[in-house]
């Protein structure tokens, strides 16, 4: 029997590819046989994941509706249970359809099958905290159209986080709305990235944190103006809301008043808050209007934590920026170069603010872990001389402020889902959320740092390539590097 049509298919949410050629039906037994053998997870599978994801097309263009096992695999399924050995995760579509230890599952004859033995399986990561372009990603001119270069730069971030391992992302403000339509690149398939929720601008006082960025945030001033610009985003279509409202100082910069005003309005229009505090005055305020997440909040005091146990707001600490930024400013001030075009006195204010918190995170971990305040993972990273991808090292820096390796995979997986508002859909490894897997050949429970090297990455049922000229490297780096290094391996 011959099969002689067109079939478009989509094997990634951003590649259509098409066959129009007579295809013989008994091929596909011989193709998934291959397949099977191809899709092992491997260190250098390269060639492995090419071939693997040609004759995945190739089954699926001709038959949509067959279902896949991961087989033999360690699962941690982000619940903070015990991890199950040789587990079975059937995937249907987009979807997962079922899970749990292989002896209490059925392999049917037309399942295909990934042989995970060996490996560890676990929900894909979510990386609360990060800004796909920034003004430091371009510390020289360019020529021509800056927003055309940006989004340049924020295609290639995008899919060196997806290729990592984080299959959902928050972008909390961004310039003229690049991430709207990032993440609406991303939804009508042309572009392959992590599933994106976008805070589109933020939201500060006249001259407070962000406005120091052109197109990056409103400037408002007075309750009213706040609700206004709460309502002028989510006009553009955000998916939740940014405030603004501390920087680098002990004072708050919003009132009491406009933070409240604008939790009510996003809530009233059904978006949740997530909001800059990094002092005292400006956490407790946060935490008294109720937002969803407190981003930052290097110092909070026991009334704040409470409350935020309390109301359930989830806190996501951006623990490797502090710490990185503070070792920066360090190395650079001993090699006598310029730090960021500081003149002196903003340097040393700034370096005295870092370390201040730096100093402060200790007793700040202890005490929202002890007040059983929810840790969202976030990185926060903009910085050309760092991969944009940094959750792994993120996830390092939790373990050491406190956090065991199960925590902090829920932090940057189920909690993460949670501070989304969208927990039902993915966070977890169960029936009825989407498929976003991935495999790595470590017990992550003994070496948090297995999570710098994933081998194999699925999102919404459809295995990622990873590809050499998308390998984290920092931005600056030119991609082509990596691509020639791998050459030279085949």
């Amino acid at each position: 029997m011959f099969i002689a049509r067109e079939v478009g298919l989509r094997a990634h949410s951003s590649q259509r590819f098409f066959f129009q050629t007579a295809v013989e039906i008994p091929v596909l037994s011989i193709a998934r046989a291959i397949i099977s053998v191809l899709r092992t997870p491997s260190r250098n599978s390269h060639v492995h994941n090419f071939l693997s994801l040609h004759f995945d097309l190739y089954i699926r263009a001709i038959d949509m509706r067959q279902k896949l096992a991961i087989v033999g695999a360690t699962m941690i399924d982000g619940l903070g249970g015990k991890p199950v050995k040789d587990s079975m995760v059937v995937v249907d579509g987009k979807r997962i359809e079922s899970a749990g230890h292989r002896s209490e599952m059925d392999v049917l004859p037309d399942y295909e099958i990934i042989n995970g033995e060996g490996m560890w399986l676990l929900i894909g990561l979510i990386d609360l905290h990060v800004h796909i372009f920034h003004e430091a990603y371009v510390p020289y001119p360019i020529k021509g159209n800056m927003m055309s270069y940006a989004a340049v730069i924020a295609m290639s971030n995008l899919r060196s986080a997806l290729q990592t391992g984080i299959t959902t992302l928050r972008d909390v403000c961004n310039v003229e709305h690049l991430d709207l339509a990032m993440r609406t690149a991303i939804e009508r398939g042309q572009l392959l990235g992590p599933r994106m929720f976008v805070a589109g601008k933020g939201i500060c006082i006249t001259g407070g944190h962000g406005s120091e960025q052109r197109g990056v945030v409103h400037e408002v001033d007075t309750p009213w103006e706040v609700r206004k610009a709460v309502r002028a985003e989510v006009k553009a279509g955000v998916d939740f809301i940014k405030l603004l409202s501390s920087h680098r100082t002990d004072c708050p910069e919003f009132s009491q008043e406009e933070i409240e005003a604008g939790v009510d309005e996003a809530h009233r229009l059904g978006k949740k808050v997530a909001i800059h505090a990094a002092n005292f005055e400006s956490v407790r305020m946060a935490a008294e209007a109720g937002v969803d997440t407190i981003e930052h909040g290097s110092p909070v005091d026991e009334r704040s934590a409470e409350l935020m146990a309390e109301k359930g707001i989830i806190l996501v600490p951006t623990l490797m920026m502090k710490n990185s930024v503070l070792e920066y400013i360090t190395k650079r001030k001993g090699e006598g170069k310029d730090v960021w075009n500081l003149d002196p006195k903003e340097l040393e204010e700034t370096e005295l603010w870092f370390t201040k918190c730096v100093e402060q995170l200790p007793k700040t971990m202890k005490l929202v872990l002890a007040k059983g305040v929810r840790i969202g993972a976030g990185t926060d990273d903009v910085s050309i001389d760092t991969p944009f991808a940094m959750l792994p090292e993120e996830m390092e820096c939790m373990t050491r402020y406190g956090m065991s390796n199960m925590e902090v995979i829920e932090s940057a997986t189920r909690i993460g889902a949670e501070a989304i508002g969208k927990e039902d859909d993915f966070g977890t490894i169960e029936p009825g959320k989407y498929a976003d897997l991935i495999m790595v050949d470590r017990d992550p429970l003994e070496d948090i740092s297995v999570f710098k090297e994933v081998l194999w990455v699925m999102k919404e049922g459809i295995i990622v390539p990873l590809q050499p000229e998308w390998k984290r490297r920092p931005v600056k780096d030119p991609y082509i590097s990596n691509t020639n290094r791998a050459r030279e391996r085949f």
